[in-house]
């Protein structure tokens, strides 16, 4: 199927290790430069022009990142198209690339995870997107143009989840609290290049730190949107989790009352959907936290409104 891209860039699969949901992802080495361990990405048709345009995003985010950017990502070694419309690219096979997830679980993050020099890197990364943020390669700038939510259309995703969680009082004032948040949202939703699933299925090992992978989501977003993914599911390690928070907010330039806007906000609508999960998991590793989770969860909501 890919026979032609193959030969062409010197590509020997050497293991299929997932196929799906959408993608082909096929383990191999590249034969130059020492034969480079990666990995092939790409469709299964043609047709599909939202994952196409994604795996796109993301090939050229890896390319343009600056330096002191990369070194918290998967490299890229090549990208294109092939003769029938689907987009391709070859990337780092971090190794030893385990995800620093529970399980099966993208909420469940394991519980070495939380240490002072990993609380360091999260924060050197978020740091070095803002950099990039402020100054887009022109190149990339293009391919995140129409990327970015709007409140309203953030809302209409979530909004409706919470209420199977929360009586009328509070949603009352959860409307009321998001209602006077737009201005201020909508105009940070736009300054700060985002990853939107930072948590520990997309942090994996490599050697002696991580790297942040899958980068299909690449995109507009506000400060406090992946740091308030990570913030969350440090839930069961709240020293680490309040140190997490005080050196964020140490080092980010905007002002104290649209930091609790951003952040009041993401852990409302978060949380709405973090609650469904817990609602519908079937996962041991969920089960098993459910009470404790659904409690924290439900208060973070609770403290914003004033519950």
């Amino acid at each position: 199927m890919f026979e032609n891209i193959f030969t062409k860039e010197k590509f020997e699969p050497q293991k299929f290790f997932r196929k799906g949901p959408r993608v082909y992802v096929i383990g191999g080495r590249l034969q130059r430069n020492g034969g480079l361990e990666a990995v092939f990405k790409s469709p299964f048709h043609s047709d599909q022009t939202l994952t196409n345009l994604h795996l796109r995003r993301e090939a050229f985010f890896l390319q343009s990142a600056p330096a002191d950017l990369q070194k918290f990502l998967p490299a890229i070694y090549d990208f294109g198209q092939d003769g029938g419309g689907r987009f391709w690219y070859l990337v780092e096979w971090v190794k030893p690339g385990k995800p620093q997830t529970s399980g099966k679980s993208d909420f469940v993050i394991v519980d070495n995870f939380f240490t002072q020099g990993n609380l360091i890197w999260c924060l050197n990364t978020l740091a070095a997107l803002r950099r990039i943020s402020g100054d887009i390669p022109a190149g990339f700038a293009k391919e995140i143009a129409k990327t970015g939510y709007s409140l309203k259309d953030y809302r209409g995703m979530m909004e409706p989840l919470g209420r199977k969680f929360f009586d009328r009082k509070v949603l009352v004032a959860v409307k009321k609290l998001l209602d006077a948040a737009e201005s201020i949202y909508d105009r940070a939703n736009r300054t700060t290049i985002t990853h939107h699933e930072f948590y520990g299925s997309q942090i994996l090992s490599s050697g002696k730190t991580f790297k942040l992978a899958d980068w299909e989501n690449v995109g507009w977003g506000n400060p406090l949107r992946d740091f308030t993914s990570l913030w969350i599911r440090a839930y069961e390690h709240p020293a680490w989790q309040k140190k997490f928070l005080e050196g964020f907010r140490k080092d980010l330039r905007i002002s104290p009352g649209e930091f609790e806007v951003l952040f009041g906000v993401e852990k409302i609508l978060q949380n709405f959907g973090n609650l469904t999960l817990f609602g519908h998991s079937r996962l041991s590793e969920e089960v098993s936290r459910k009470k404790k989770a659904v409690e924290f969860l439900r208060r973070c909501v609770l403290e914003v409104v004033g519950g």
